[in-house]
């Protein structure tokens, strides 16, 4: 039967062979049946083989498949000239409410909006990218020449925050008071360097005293990179970094820069015990348990009681046992 009946998604009025197909199965049934029970019934009196009644009784239901699977085909054939079911027409509510925020307005103020969160990330390249499409959209747009500017600011190139200012108002006359500003700050600071890092490092230190340590981080490097060689006068100020620094990727647990910053203290002061435990921590966690041995002992040599010097020094000793 499985045979002769349609899926219910295609269900529709039935044509006279899927009809008389049906009928002939049914009479085939009945008859399969009523052969069965005179068979059973006459077979103690008559001299019919068991084997043979068997193979009659499958001979027929054969046949009854074969009917069925024939007017299974008829009424496809037939369902094939009937007219298609009516189908409800779709909902284009959500379509239009997509469409709705499509328009230039709504992406410009969700490109505006990324990009406000972009900036509190550190992520200066995304920002430009998304103030830029803002731009594009609506050059009039005074917010998003100010995110571009205070993004390229941050990425430490002032020459370009300027000329996009100047852009800015010169060519499109896009003036306010947060753009004057920012401008004049550029103007007044763009041959101290010191201001700059200055800027960056006070940005990171508000980071970390929120304990967002990655973007601390990323402050501190910013820094370090505008510091370039240290000289005299600036030499406090970059060991200061790669302090900080160093305990942001100790909380960050990225142990190559932790173990780079806490070398360069100790290039300094060798005795610095601060920097002596977070290269220790990092050279084990490395795996580099000579070199956080020796870090270990110097410590306990300057400090005989620290328990996380005693503790490196014991499970770098059971490493290198191993």
């Amino acid at each position: 039967q499985a045979h002769g009946s349609s899926s219910p998604g295609a269900r529709g009025p039935r044509g006279p062979a899927q009809g008389l197909a049906m009928a002939h199965e049914s009479l085939l049934q009945i008859a399969v049946v009523l052969v069965a029970m005179f068979g059973m019934s006459a077979l103690p009196t008559m001299n019919f083989d068991p084997l043979m009644v068997i193979v009659g009784l499958f001979l027929l239901m054969a046949l009854a498949q074969q009917v069925s699977m024939a007017g299974a085909g008829a009424g496809a054939a037939d369902g094939e000239d009937a007219p298609p079911a009516e189908r409800p027409p779709r909902r284009s509510s959500d379509r239009g409410r997509r469409e709705e925020k499509s328009t230039p307005a709504e992406a410009a103020r969700d490109y505006l909006s990324s990009a406000e969160k972009c900036l509190s990330q550190n992520n200066w390249a995304r920002v430009q990218e998304l103030a830029r499409k803002v731009i594009d959209m609506d050059p009039e747009n005074q917010r998003a020449w100010e995110l571009l500017a205070t993004a390229q600011k941050w990425d430490g190139d002032r020459e370009a925050a300027l000329a996009t200012l100047r852009k800015a108002r010169d060519i499109y006359e896009v003036d306010s008071d947060s753009l004057r500003k920012l401008e004049r700050e550029l103007q007044e600071h763009a041959e101290d360097a010191g201001a700059m890092i200055a800027q960056r490092e006070e940005r990171g230190n508000d980071f970390m005293a929120k304990r967002q340590y990655d973007q601390a981080m990323e402050c501190y490097s910013k820094a370090l990179e505008s510091l370039g060689d240290a000289s005299e006068s600036s030499r406090e100020p970059l060991l200061r970094l790669h302090r900080r620094r160093a305990e942001c990727a100790q909380q960050l647990q990225d142990w190559s820069t932790c173990r780079l910053d806490a070398t360069a203290l100790l290039e300094e002061d060798p005795n610095d015990s601060r920097a002596l435990l977070q290269r220790a921590c990092a050279n084990e966690s490395l795996e580099k348990f000579k070199a956080a041995l020796a870090d270990a002992r110097r410590l306990l040599a300057i400090d005989p009681k620290n328990s996380a010097a005693n503790r490196i020094a014991h499970n770098c000793q059971q490493a290198l046992r191993d």
